[in-house]
């Protein structure tokens, strides 16, 4: 069921690495990517747990200032964009993308893809 979701954001998305669902403990439950050579299963896991750490220290950020619940961030690193999507229940989605991919685009298929992945779980 995941696994259908991602490999579609992967596809509809230009510039897509790979992309990874995980629970609340940052352990992976889904991923996929079809370039296995720019970052493999271990890349995708590892930069999906550290995700998982920054959602949570930005949530408490955001409770101590006042400023809302967070949805999602981006993070920018010299060879790729990582989008994180909070889903529910502690469980989020993250999509790991070329630097130079539009950022408007990857948002509005990782929200189509979160909408579907809300529904599997």
């Amino acid at each position: 069921m995941f696994e259908r979701i991602l490999r579609e954001l992967l596809a509809t998305t230009p510039g897509a690495i790979g992309a990874i669902v995980l629970d609340r403990e940052g352990e992976s439950v889904q991923f996929w990517t079809d370039r296995i050579f720019d970052i493999g299963p271990d890349g995708l896991r590892a930069v999906g747990a550290y995700q998982g750490i920054y959602l949570a220290d930005l949530k408490r950020i955001c409770d101590r200032v006042g400023a809302g619940a967070l949805e999602r961030f981006a993070i920018d690193f010299d060879n790729s964009r990582v989008l994180t999507s909070e889903l529910r229940d502690g469980y989020y989605v993250v999509l790991i993308m070329e630097p130079s991919a539009n950022e408007g685009v990857a948002w509005h298929r990782l929200a189509a893809a979160h909408q579907r992945l809300l529904g599997e779980l």
